[in-house]
């Protein structure tokens, strides 16, 4: 049974200890409409401001050049790597990463304890740091992303990749339709799973769910939830055939004292941590 949960305000966002046997059976748990309908608007207005800036830095040539791999398009632009979307006709951002040093919003995301005080009994630490953040812009008509799991694309920058812990934020309503998070729940306990041979060069980075078992799940949630999830969950989502935006912001947190991911430099999280 997957158990929603919809978060009263309390001194104490500690992972609960339902939370904490679906996360160890699962691989996730999520917590229903943690911001504020206000909290939101603020947010989403932040992801525009970056997105926007990062349109504008393409447009002055600011940006590096565009690596192109398979049918992908990577491009440092604004201190991150941005994904554009497959479709060159559809100018937006599929991803950027990292993201919070964009907008003084998202950097005290990553500071808020509803988001890192559940983290504190899954990553097996009390004082936590940042392993890396992302924004995913999935617009209109936005690309689908392949089954993966994180250790993979993780697993040679990371000091403990075993504690690194994830939190995804849901900056809109997500749906089928819109192109939601899509889970095998269970699939974390089997560790790393066996990779495409067919997908190119990034084929080594997407999940044979052939050989995967479980039934796929569809995490749709309102706006201004969260999902806390494990490190080799399978997941992955569809393509964007509605009209609305699907934006999250995903955050992934590990024991205070480890570099972030391709930075050789400490983000301590919490009351005090520094301003980026």
């Amino acid at each position: 049974m997957i158990r929603r949960r919809e978060e009263p305000m309390q001194d104490s966002f500690a992972a609960t200890d339902d939370e904490l046997e679906q996360y160890g059976r699962l691989g996730f748990f999520t917590r229903e409409r943690i911001f504020s309908p206000a909290e939101l608007a603020e947010l989403q207005r932040a992801v525009e401001r970056v997105h926007e800036r990062v349109l504008s830095a393409d447009e002055h040539g600011e940006g590096g050049p565009v690596d192109r791999v398979d049918n992908q398009r990577y491009q440092p632009l604004c201190g991150s790597t941005v994904k554009w979307e497959w479709s060159e006709s559809l100018r937006a951002v599929r991803s950027m990463e990292p993201a919070h040093h964009l907008d003084p919003r998202l950097s005290a995301l990553i500071d808020d304890p509803r988001l890192w005080e559940p983290c504190r009994a899954l990553v097996g630490s009390q004082e936590l740091s940042l392993f890396s953040d992302k924004l995913n812009m999935k617009r209109p008509g936005g690309a689908p992303f392949p089954w993966h799991q994180e250790s993979p694309y993780w697993v040679y920058g990371a000091e403990q990749v075993e504690r690194i812990v994830s939190v995804l934020v849901y900056l809109d309503d997500a749906s089928v339709d819109n192109g939601c998070l899509w889970v095998i729940p269970g699939s974390h306990s089997h560790g790393v799973l066996p990779a495409l041979s067919d997908r190119g060069v990034l084929g080594a980075l997407y999940t044979d769910v052939g050989r995967v078992e479980g039934e796929p799940f569809p995490v749709q949630l309102p706006a201004g939830s969260a999902l806390w999830f494990h490190r080799d969950l399978v997941h992955g989502s569809q393509g964007n055939r509605s009209a609305d935006n699907r934006r999250v912001f995903v955050a992934a947190y590990q024991p205070a004292g480890l570099r972030r991911w391709r930075l050789d430099r400490v983000r301590p999280v919490g009351a005090r941590a520094p301003a980026s």
